[in-house]
C-alpha cells in the first residue's frame, strides 16, 4: 500500500480509504463490518472516513468496537458534522455550540480521546465562516482534532477560509473531501487547482459513482441494489451516461480487468488526490478494490478513458453548487 502525505502535517494517508457510508451500522452487520475492516487494515489501508449522519451515530459505534481491537496509533480516523442528528433546530449546521457537542458525542461513539481529521461535511451559509474558523481551529489548538477539514466546498471559500484563519492565528484547513470520479469530473476545473494553490490535501469519495463505475446497472436497475432505493443516482442512470458505461465496461473486458479496478486506478494515478475512499458490503467488493493499488492503466487507456468521460467544464460546477444548496436547504429544514 502506498501512503500519501497530508500537506502541512505529519499525516501519511494510506492512498485507498474505507469508509462507512451507508454500510457500517446501516446495511452491514457489525460482524461482517469488522471483518471488513480487519481485512482492509492488514492489507495497509490505515485511514478510516466516517460521518456522525452515517446511520445516525451507529457507524461511528461500530468502528469505535473495531477500534478496541487494533493498535490506535496505526490508524487514521476521521469523522464529519454538519447534517442533522435530531429534530432539533440547534443539532445541525456549523455553529460553534453544535460542532463542540458533536466533536464530543464522535468520540464517545468511537471511544477515542482525539480525531485525527474533522471535516465541515458541507458548507453552512447560517453560521458566519469566522466562528467555523475559529470553532475549527480551536479544536486543533485543544488537541481534540490533529487536523481540519472541509467536504464540498467551493473553491472561494476554501480561500477566505484559510485567509480568515491566517488573520485569526488559529490552524487553517488542511484537507478538502468532495466527490470525484471518471463520471463526474468538475472538480477538475476549480477545486484541485484552487487545493494546489492553497496547499491543501485532497481526499475524494464515491470513486465508483455509486456503484454506477461497477457496470452492475447497465443491464436495468436490481432489485434491492443502492439505485432501487435512492434517488442520488438518477442521474448517471439516464441514456448518455448509460452509453459511456456500456462502452466503459465493454473496453475493460476487453482488457480482462474488473471495472471498478480501473474507476480507482484512474484516480489512483493523479497525484493531485492524498486518497481515495472506498466503500464494501462484503470482503469480495474489498478485494476487488484493493486490487487497483496495484494495477496502472497504460498512456493509450488513460487516453480511452479521456474520451469517454471527457472532463465537465468548470461552468457545470455552479450547477452542481445550486443542486447542493438546495438539497442542504432541504435537509436543515429552512
Amino acid at each position: 500500500m502506498r501512503y500519501r502525505q497530508v500537506p502541512g502535517t505529519d499525516l501519511q494517508l494510506s492512498v485507498l480509504a474505507i469508509g462507512g457510508w451507508l454500510t457500517f451500522g446501516g446495511s452491514v452487520d457489525e460482524a461482517t463490518s469488522h471483518r471488513i475492516l480487519h481485512t482492509a487494515v492488514d492489507a495497509g489501508i490505515n485511514f478510516l472516513d466516517l460521518a456522525d449522519v452515517y446511520s445516525h451515530g451507529a457507524a461511528e459505534q461500530v468502528v469505535g468496537n473495531f477500534l478496541a481491537q487494533r493498535r490506535r496509533s496505526d490508524l487514521i480516523v476521521s469523522s464529519k458534522v454538519f447534517f442533522p442528528m435530531s429534530d432539533a433546530p440547534g443539532d445541525r449546521g456549523l455553529s460553534r455550540a453544535h460542532v463542540l457537542a458533536s466533536i464530543d458525542a464522535t468520540l464517545q461513539r468511537l471511544r477515542l480521546s482525539h480525531l485525527d481529521l474533522y471535516f465541515c461535511h458541507r458548507e453552512d451559509p447560517a453560521t458566519p465562516l469566522p466562528e467555523i474558523v475559529a470553532t475549527m481551529g480551536g479544536l486543533v489548538q485543544a488537541g481534540k482534532v490533529r487536523a481540519w477539514g472541509t467536504s464540498c466546498w467551493r473553491p472561494a471559500t476554501l480561500r477566505a477560509a484559510v485567509a480568515e484563519a491566517r488573520a485569526q492565528g488559529v490552524p487553517p484547513p488542511k484537507v478538502e473531501q468532495p466527490c470525484y470520479n471518471l463520471l463526474q469530473r468538475d472538480i477538475e476545473g476549480e477545486v484541485l487547482p484552487t487545493c494546489q494553490e492553497l496547499g491543501l490535501g485532497v481526499v475524494v469519495w464515491s470513486p465508483l459513482a455509486g456503484g454506477a463505475l461497477t457496470g452492475k446497472y447497465i443491464d436495468g436497475v436490481p432489485p434491492g441494489s443502492r439505485a432501487a432505493q435512492s434517488r442520488w443516482l438518477e442521474p448517471w442512470l439516464q441514456p448518455k451516461p448509460q452509453a459511456q458505461l456500456r462502452a466503459f465496461v465493454a473496453a475493460c473486458r476487453q482488457r480482462s480487468v474488473d471495472p471498478a479496478v480501473v474507476a480507482l486506478a484512474f484516480l489512483l494515478q493523479r497525484r493531485e488526490l492524498t486518497s481515495v475512499i472506498t466503500g464494501a458490503t462484503h470482503e469480495r467488493q474489498l478485494q476487488t478494490n484493493l486490487a487497483a493499488e496495484a494495477y496502472v492503466p497504460d498512456a493509450a487507456f488513460l487516453a480511452e478513458l479521456d474520451r469517454l468521460f471527457p472532463f465537465s467544464p468548470p461552468s457545470a460546477l455552479g450547477k452542481s453548487w445550486q443542486k447542493l444548496k438546495g438539497a442542504v436547504r432541504r435537509l436543515r429544514g429552512s
